[in-house]
């Protein structure tokens, strides 16, 4: 508590002294004041670092590998079977698509098995995709067999203990991988997996197919190494892609929709039918007409003359036979070690059906790209192709019970039957476009691509949205209050913002102004030079001179939509460009923004940076005067209440010899009266 040096000499002292220190302390009041507004003007510089930062990074989004003006949109009738993404590559246009299957996983199981059997032990390989893991069991219950399968197998496959009715239960194994390539195979360990009904026996011979779907696109003239000559003849495709028919003299190269490796034991197989002529040829209409005699008809009395016409089915004159080697046949053309390989194989016309050519022998180690189908004479029908290669299963096992058959997933996309072996992802069917199958249907869905300007709109109108925002707050900090007649400047002070006159903030604002307003140079086939084009300004014709000064930017929305829609080119182009064939951005609107800002936002000593540097020493050097005031205000206060306290003592010692000297005179004038009264 302070000590109280008032009431011996009636004087109110430390009153005194509060008043004397209040009007010392007032310098610091004025210090802390000015503190409060060194703070305040740092958080503006903060605030307006972050509002160039939105500018900046909105900036950024309008040129480059951001920009999203030529984005595509991909939408499906029907979700519940197809999902989809396009990417800015995707064609537009609308996709019919059936989704005949979609890929599963293999999950096969074992027969019920009591709780409390002890099997045997056994050894066998489990295998997916070319990929084995041996498991080693050393007997014990199902359970037990289970968890040995988790521990070996475990990155081929997911197994499952499962009760089935009483005290029975079921193993279920499942292969991480879908689609064919998924296939569980097993080997070794027969008896004991026969006993939990896993297997049945030894695996028969199969093969691994690969349909050659026609499609009249992937056919083109023949341009090998055997002399043809010009034909008349011409080539059909049946709707369902399974057969092409070729009439008369024609020879055909059908491109493989994806190269095709050759195995050692790979054959080319295909159903072959042949005629001497189509159908067609023994039409109604005839070959020739010869003229008659004249002849009359009388129909009631009209008379009706005409020439008696003879029609007659045998050809104009006699066709010209040429002789053929062969008169049907097909060919492959293969790269082996970098060259093309074409080899022809005639097909004798007495042994129709099931052909099989050993494309592998002919072609080993190389790939296959073209398939040659030809006709000298007459009709012959190619139908179900398809490139085959036995599957070596030597010492597999037949697995019994198959919940799940591992199938690679099926879809017709614009009449074309592509196979893949899973249902996400699949972004290697149609050129910029990620298909999601979700089930099968028996219906085409209609797969719609068209050009997504949503993206671009937003990423503008986010611009335009920062870059307003920041010449509101710009016009706050440097406001300069009017004062309404001379001598009022000093009373509207306080009105005019915190920077007032800063020349580098000024600076800053009128760059951004110009840079936005500027005009810039395209190579686009529309070019869009300046921000208007697009239906951005800062304000329609005839509009406030105050709405045009603020430089604030104006959105016709219609008219933006319609430049991105139409003219996505030159407004990617406006926005930024490469002027010197460098494939690097370094020149527009957007860019020209980035490399204004890029001084007051570099990492490390920028102008805000410096700036807000700045106001943090004035608010440090403001701190040390203010404690030096307190310092010596403090002393003051402490010098006020030493000379206070002598002078209250020096007061208080005068007044007590006073009252001394009062009581003396008293008493002396006291014992005078005594005196005078006795000498009476």
């Amino acid at each position: 508590m302070p000590i109280s040096i008032s009431g011996l000499s009636g004087i109110d002292s430390d009153g005194l002294v509060q008043k004397l220190v209040e009007v010392e302390s007032r310098p610091i009041k004025q210090l802390e004041i000015r503190k409060k507004n060194l703070n305040i003007r740092k958080d503006s510089l903060k605030n307006l670092g972050r509002m160039l930062e939105d500018i900046n990074s909105a900036a950024k989004e309008l040129y480059g590998l951001k920009a999203a003006y030529n984005n595509k949109n991909a939408a499906s009738s029907d979700t519940s079977v197809l999902e989809a993404k396009a990417g800015r590559n995707a064609e537009e246009g609308v996709r019919k698509i059936k989704v005949i299957q979609t890929a599963t996983g293999h999950t096969v199981s074992s027969d019920p098995v009591t709780e409390g059997d002890i099997l045997p032990s056994g050894r066998f390989t489990i295998e997916v995709n070319g990929e084995k893991a041996v498991v080693n069991f050393k007997g014990g219950k199902l359970k037990n067999l289970k968890e040995e399968i988790d521990a070996a197998a475990s990155e081929l496959v997911s197994s499952s203990y499962i009760k089935k009715s009483g005290d029975t239960y079921i193993l279920t194994i499942q292969s991480k991988r879908s689609g064919e390539k998924g296939e569980i195979k097993i080997s070794g360990g027969m008896d004991l997996l026969k006993k939990i009904g896993l297997v049945d026996g030894e695996k028969g011979g199969a093969k691994s197919e690969v349909a050659l779907p026609f499609d009249s696109k992937y056919f083109g003239s023949y341009v090998g190494t055997v002399r043809v000559e010009a034909g008349d003849g011409n080539i059909s495709v049946s709707p369902d892609g399974k057969t092409v028919t070729i009439k008369g003299l024609l020879w055909r190269e059908y491109s493989l929709p994806v190269e095709v490796a050759v195995k050692d034991d790979m054959n080319l197989e295909f159903d072959v039918r042949y005629r001497d002529r189509s159908e067609d040829e023994e039409s109604a209409v005839p070959r020739s007409l010869t003229i008659g005699p004249r002849e009359r008809v009388n129909i009631k009395g009209i008379i009706l003359e005409g020439y008696n016409v003879s029609r007659t089915r045998k050809p104009l004159k006699s066709e010209e036979k040429r002789n053929y080697d062969s008169l049907m046949g097909v060919g492959i053309i293969g790269v082996k070690e970098g060259k093309r390989v074409e080899i022809i194989y005639p097909i004798d016309t007495n042994a129709p059906g099931r052909q099989t050519i050993a494309a592998g022998k002919d072609f080993k180690n190389g790939v296959i790209n073209k398939i040659i189908f030809y006709c000298n004479r007459g009709v012959v029908d190619f139908s179900n192709a398809r490139l085959a290669t036995p599957v070596d299963q030597k010492g597999l096992l037949a697995l019994k019970n198959t919940i799940f058959r591992p199938q690679d997933a099926k879809v017709v996309v614009d009449g074309i039957e592509v196979t893949r072996d899973r249902n996400d992802g699949l972004n290697d069917i149609i050129k910029g476009v990620t298909l999601n199958l979700k089930r099968p249907s028996q219906h085409e869905v209609d797969l719609t691509i068209d050009h997504n300007i949503d993206i671009a709109l937003e990423k503008i109108k986010k611009f335009v949205e920062v870059y307003n925002k920041y010449l509101d707050y710009h016009r706050e900090l440097t406001r300069a209050a009017k004062a309404e007649k001379p001598g009022d400047f000093t009373k509207t002070l306080s009105q005019s913002g915190l920077f007032m006159g800063d020349i580098s903030l000024l600076r800053l604002e009128s760059l951004l102004k110009t840079t936005i307003n500027s005009a810039y140079p395209s190579r686009a086939e529309k070019p869009i030079k300046v921000f208007a084009q697009m239906g951005v300004s800062t304000g329609a014709l005839n509009a406030e001179w105050d709405t045009i000064k603020s430089g604030k930017l104006i959105i016709d929305e219609n008219l933006l939509k319609k430049s991105i829609r139409e003219n996505p080119e030159g407004v990617a182009l406006f926005f930024g460009s490469d002027t010197d064939g460098d494939n690097k951005t370094d020149n527009g609107a957007a860019y020209k923004v980035v490399y204004v800002l890029k001084p007051y936002m570099a990492p490390g000593k920028n102008i805000i940076a410096s700036r807000i540097d700045l106001e943090d020493n004035s608010i440090k050097l403001t701190d040390e005067t203010i404690k030096q005031k307190e310092d010596h205000l403090k002393k003051y206060e402490e010098k006020l209440k030493f000379k206070f306290g002598q002078m209250e003592r020096a007061i208080s010692e005068s007044n007590a010899k006073k009252q001394w000297m009062k009581y003396q005179l008293e008493g002396f004038s006291g014992n005078n009266a005594e005196s005078n009264k006795n000498e009476k």
